[in-house]
This record gives C-alpha cells, structure tokens and sequence, in this order.
C-alpha cells in the first residue's frame, strides 16, 4: 500500500463503497474521531451530517457509517447512496488537551493508500477529504493541525459539538460495536473508560489560530533570501534613479532607512502571500537576521550607515521583525481575499 504525502490526491472507486480505517498509538490515547459530511457552501446539511466517535451513530447519514474493527474506527462510505447535494467528507481527530502523545496516526483509504500526517502540539486534524469533482470522487491527504478543538471544527462547518453528551454515548457505541470485535479488545476498553473520561475537559477555545505547521528552517532560510533580494532590488531602484544625485550626502541614509523599510514590508508580504501555511514568525526572525548582515558588511566596507554596533541591532533589528510581521500577516489578508481557506481562518480568528 503507497503512503500518501500532504496535498495528494487519487481518485476513488465510486461503483461501491469504501472503508476509511484510523489507527494511532498508545492504543488508549484520548482521541474524538469525526467526519463532517459539507455541501458546496462547507457546511453540514443537518447536525446528523456531524458523525463522531465517542457520539451518537445512531444520527449517522444513510450512506455513511461509523464502527469500530478490532478496536479501531473505520467509516464506511457508500458511493451509490450519496445524494447530489454532498461535495465532499471531511476527516478529522481531535483531542481535549493536545495531540502532542499521538504517536503512528494512520489512515488508510480503502485498499488504495494511506496517509501519515505529522503530529504536532495540536488540539485538532483535519486528515483529509472525499470530495466530488468533475464527476469523479477523489482523497486528498491534507494533514492540516489547529490549536483548538473538536468544538472549533463543528464550529467551522455550520454544526455544535456537546461533549456533556459523551458520557452516556460512549457506552453505546462500545455495546454495538461489541459482536465484531475481538472480546479481549473491548474488555480493555470498558476497563480504560473511567481514565479517558477523567482526562475529558471543555476545550479553552483560543483567540487566534497558530501556524498550522511547526515552524519551519526552511522557510526561514527563503524569507531570508527574500529580503536579501528585495533589499537589492529596492535600493537599487532608489540609487539608479536620476533624482539620487540631485540628494544630499547627508540625507542619502535616511532613503536608505526608507527603502530597507519598504524591503522588509514587502519581503514579509511576499512570504505570506505565496507560502501554503501560515508562516509569520518565520519571515520575522528572517528579517532579524538581515539586519545583522546588514550591519556586518561595516566590517568590511567604510560605509557609515552600516557600522555595526549593538543599539543598532537591537532597534534595526526590532523594526525589521515588527515590518516583517506586519507584512505577512498584509500577505495572508490577501491570500485571504483570493479565497485561501487557511488565511481565512487565520484572519477571521485573531
């Protein structure tokens, strides 16, 4: 079985049905497993388009159900009893304290491949989507993390989640699920409830959502290049100008303040506006960084403006990581505006 990378996609046999099976370690590990069933807008129909582990199955769509394998949750998809108006079926784990623990999250699409997100310090993961296109059905992996939990999700897709309700359906699912599984396998889980239910908490639903990827060297290391670049380019543009010969040796530096300014504006900007996450802190720190090569090439050049010195770092580069944040998050609100669903979330919730 191929495992998928985070943004592929294959296509699906839609004659038939398809089993969605999950499995993580440590096999107790408090987890709220879900699938929401969205129209063209991404939103539930009803509430009973919210299907959950650990909730009611009984509220379960026609052609979608949920049952657990060995101890597992698997969700059965019947294609031939979809209605027109489902577009797709998203995925996704939960946990009320962090996925931090979670440990060989797998999912595994039928018999066709399987996906392996990356765990992170998250509440939530969304794994993936069926989703209807060009008359054929298709998964995407996605793997994308929030710091809020299960209540967010069934927030963002137009339904409520009540985890008072887990309690007297826990059992429930338990006892229908009892004739298919391994006897010795459910023994453990009744034995293990009273420790799951203990860790159960309200999820403290914060303002803003976070990076919905660890931070990443790598896109340090390009925002850096992209303000190396576009220092290079900005100033060039000023100094090449006819109108930069007519400016007083004593007032250059402060166009040069102005257009290392602009760099950093522009640099942060680009790097929230192409990048496929949220990425702010990265294009920050990157920002931080060029000012202190900036500054370093003193050493090497008789140059005045660039002396290095520590005041200089520290408020040149304070102002560098300031107009870089606020350059990325200028980026996001316009990936935002082109209708990019993670700069959306990011800007509606902070």
């Amino acid at each position: 079985m191929n495992n998928m990378q985070a943004g592929a996609n294959i296509s699906v046999n839609q004659s038939g049905s398809i089993d969605m099976l999950l499995s993580w370690m440590p096999f107790d590990f408090p987890i709220d497993v879900a699938a929401f069933v969205l129209n063209e807008a991404e939103k539930v129909r009803s509430d009973s388009d919210f299907i959950y582990l650990n909730g009611n199955i009984d509220t379960q769509a026609d052609f979608i159900s949920l049952s657990l394998n060995a101890g597992k949750p698997v969700f059965r998809i019947d294609f031939n009893k979809i209605s027109s108006d489902v577009s797709k079926i998203v995925f996704a784990v939960a946990s009320p304290n962090s996925l931090s623990g979670l440990q060989n999250l797998r999912m595994e699409i039928g018999n066709l491949s399987a996906f392996s997100p990356e765990n992170t310090a998250l509440q939530s993961l969304i794994l993936g989507e069926l989703y209807f296109k060009n008359q054929q059905w298709k998964f995407r992996a996605l793997g994308q993390g929030y710091q809020q939990g299960l209540e967010f999700l069934a927030t963002r897709y137009g339904t409520q989640f009540d985890r008072q309700s887990l309690n007297s359906s826990l059992p429930q699912l338990v006892n229908n699920s009892q004739s298919n599984n391994n006897a010795a396998i459910m023994d453990t889980i009744r034995e293990e409830l009273p420790d799951v239910r203990a860790l159960i908490t309200p999820d403290n639903v914060k303002a803003g959502i976070k990076s919905l990827k660890r931070f990443s060297w790598a896109w340090l290391l390009a925002s850096l290049v992209v303000f190396i670049i576009a220092e290079i380019a900005i100033a060039g543009l000023f100094q090449t100008n006819l109108f930069w010969s007519f400016i007083p040796q004593s007032f250059r530096f402060l166009v040069e303040i102005v257009s290392f300014s602009i760099s950093f504006l522009a640099g942060g900007m680009i790097v929230g506006l192409v990048s496929p996450s949220i990425r702010v802190l990265e294009p920050a720190i990157a920002a931080f960084f060029s000012v202190i090569i900036l500054l370093s090439n003193g050493f090497f050049t008789p140059h005045g403006f660039a002396d290095f010195s520590i005041i200089k770092m520290l408020i040149g580069g304070s102002i560098a990581f300031a107009l870089a944040i606020s350059g990325a998050r200028l980026g996001e609100k316009i990936a935002a505006k082109f209708g990019n669903r993670t700069s959306q979330d990011y800007i509606n919730n902070r």
